[in-house]
């Protein structure tokens, strides 16, 4: 274990995930390697432009749209395998409780949180992060992204998990437009950082069989709130075998951690419950119930805990971003329609 950095178990309340075992707080110091910037990290640069870089180079770029609607994201030529060293038969073997158990749960957790204190390439970075089993919810169980501030701010914990079968589909670029109940665009879908293995392939076999003995280690997902999505770290084998084999696969949640504390307010309070009359009298369908609910649940119940994803600055800015996007799309073209690829 890396010094410096304490495991503790996950004293939160409530998260409001479907958990499903014990997790563990890592407390990262502010010293040493800590304080740089990780080797996976998101970079930011004015007007919602993101990119997410591995090793120094762009494994994605995103931009959101002004009014939070509408997000475009092209794949870059970064290549995730390695992130975290592979899973050995010795690691599997060497978590000998019975699977599902709390027992088996922590033990993973801590295995989990040795490999990301200790690996030579961390997505860590100073600050408290939270390790977490959960379960995956169906898409139709998932929330619509919020349209308004009275619905969502950062600090609120990660969204469920949800979509697990998009780690069969590797686009390289695609247009998402939040107002739409899409269901792998919904906050909480997990994204694949690289294309899936060939069904055939040993690794694929060999987790199928771990799949239907019910030994399947957990998948180890990084949830990003500026996006909404969980990044699919290490398991898209495992998760491609558990979907082959009709069986949900372990997931293991990691996401930074952030106490925050916000005074009653009567006039917050009484505002969320004239808001909430209004929507409900135009119509309570099952997606102004659902919209009504969040926003009752912001004005008066506030977690102690949530996420906010740090992002570091682009170097150069925007022109720099916009410069770098399109050299890549020019030997590589992206399918977005032309007014998508200008809009970049």
């Amino acid at each position: 274990m890396h010094p410096g950095v304490s495991l503790t178990s996950d004293d939160t309340e409530d998260w409001r995930l479907p958990v499903v075992g014990p997790g563990l707080l890592l407390d990262v110091p502010a010293r040493g390697r800590w304080l740089q910037r990780p080797s996976l990290h998101l970079e930011a640069a004015p007007r919602y432009r993101l990119r997410l870089v591995w090793r120094g180079q762009p494994l994605l770029w995103a931009r959101i749209a002004g009014y939070w609607d509408q997000c475009v994201l092209v794949r870059g030529p970064a290549d995730v395998r390695g992130a975290l060293p592979l899973l050995t038969a010795p690691d599997v073997r060497a978590v000998g409780h019975e699977p599902g158990t709390p027992a088996w749960w922590e033990a993973w957790a801590r295995q989990w949180g040795r490999m990301l204190v200790d690996a030579s390439e961390s997505v860590l970075y100073t600050g408290r992060w939270c390790l977490r089993p959960m379960r995956a919810i169906s898409a139709n169980q998932a929330s619509r992204h919020a349209i308004s501030t009275m619905e969502w701010s950062f600090g609120q914990p990660p969204m469920p998990p949800h979509s697990l079968d998009a780690v069969l589909r590797f686009r390289s670029a695609w247009v998402e437009n939040w107002w739409e109940e899409i269901a792998d665009q919904k906050p909480g879908t997990v994204l694949p950082l690289r294309a899936p293995s060939d069904a055939e392939d040993g690794r694929i076999k060999s987790w199928r069989k771990r799949a239907r003995d019910g030994t399947l280690p957990p998948a180890l997902l990084l949830y990003v709130d500026f996006l909404g999505k969980w990044l699919l770290l290490d398991g898209h084998d495992r998760i491609h075998a558990a979907l082959l084999e009709g069986r949900d696969p372990p997931l293991m949640g990691l996401w930074p951690v952030v106490e925050t504390r916000r005074p009653g307010s009567r006039v917050r309070e009484e505002g969320a419950l004239i808001g909430a009359e209004i929507q409900l009298r135009a119509g309570a369908t099952p997606e102004v119930i659902d919209r009504v609910n969040r926003l009752l649940v912001r004005s008066f119940s506030w977690s102690g805990r949530g996420t906010v994803t740090r992002a570091w600055p682009v170097a150069g800015g925007i022109k720099v971003w916009q410069a770098e996007l399109r050299a890549w799309r020019k030997w590589n073209p992206a399918p977005l329609e032309a007014d998508d690829g200008d809009w970049l």
